[in-house]
């Protein structure tokens, strides 16, 4: 149980605490250093928490939800009422086609793609497009564009799905796990992947530890693309303050 007050940055906390959850003040970060998408992607949506905390920063940017659970449907269609929310009920995935996930019977929660270890396990079949697919024709050099992932592990096989899409992306928010479970990539694979694809690490948002003992479980990075008005400006910051 957590109790929090919105005039404090104090909590007190019931069990065992998430160390820190600061992706509102970090997003409020990058708009002050100049970032203001036209475009958020939202893949991993669930019931829609990111997206209105997206909306309430970048106000103008169209927000786009990606999200294949049932369960979290009607919470995300609720969200369509407003202007600039838009629902994509699908898993991205590296290819088209049956993607098989293992949902919690009765829960909205936990779902996540289905390894080949545990595809027997699997009680759902949606529908899988590629991130390229859904939005690349639809995206251009002027647009500013923020992807966030939360994908339970499969960020990677949707970032294979991604390669026209990701040269147009500015910011990337990304679950990271800090030990490795069933297939998900470690941490040193996705910062070289992100090196590799131009992009620094930026600020780390979250971390929350495992239930059981507290050990360091995952965290929310996020990436920045190099040469961006957030790079250059950031690092003008860090020129001014240097001795």
């Amino acid at each position: 149980m957590l109790f929090r007050s919105s005039r404090s940055p104090y909590r007190i906390s019931r069990g065992a605490p998430n160390r820190f959850d600061a992706i509102e003040p970090c997003l409020k970060q990058l708009a002050s250093a100049s970032f203001s998408p036209t475009l958020v992607i939202d893949a991993g949506a669930h019931s829609g928490e990111f997206a209105m905390m997206a909306r309430r920063v970048f106000p103008l940017a169209a927000v786009h939800m990606i999200e294949p659970q049932p369960a979290c449907a009607a919470d995300l269609q609720r969200l369509l009422i407003h202007p600039g929310f838009f629902l994509h009920q699908v898993a991205v995935t590296a290819e088209a086609g049956p993607v098989h996930m293992n949902v919690r019977p009765g829960r909205d929660t936990g779902a996540h793609v289905a390894w080949p270890t545990n595809r027997h396990e699997a009680n759902l079949v949606v529908r899988g497009m590629t991130l390229d697919s859904l939005f690349s024709a639809r995206c251009g050099q002027v647009d500013r564009i923020l992807l966030k992932l939360d994908l339970q592990g499969h960020e990677m096989l949707a970032l294979r799905g991604a390669s026209q899409l990701l040269p147009l992306v500015e910011v990337v928010l990304l679950e990271v796990s800090f030990f490795r479970q069933a297939g998900e990539p470690t941490i040193p694979e996705l910062v070289h992947f992100f090196d590799a694809a131009g992009f620094d690490l930026f600020d780390i948002a979250a971390l929350s530890g495992r239930t059981r003992d507290g050990r360091l479980r995952q965290g929310d990075f996020v990436f920045v693309r190099r040469g961006t008005k957030i790079d250059r400006k950031s690092t003008r910051l860090i020129q001014s303050h240097s001795f």
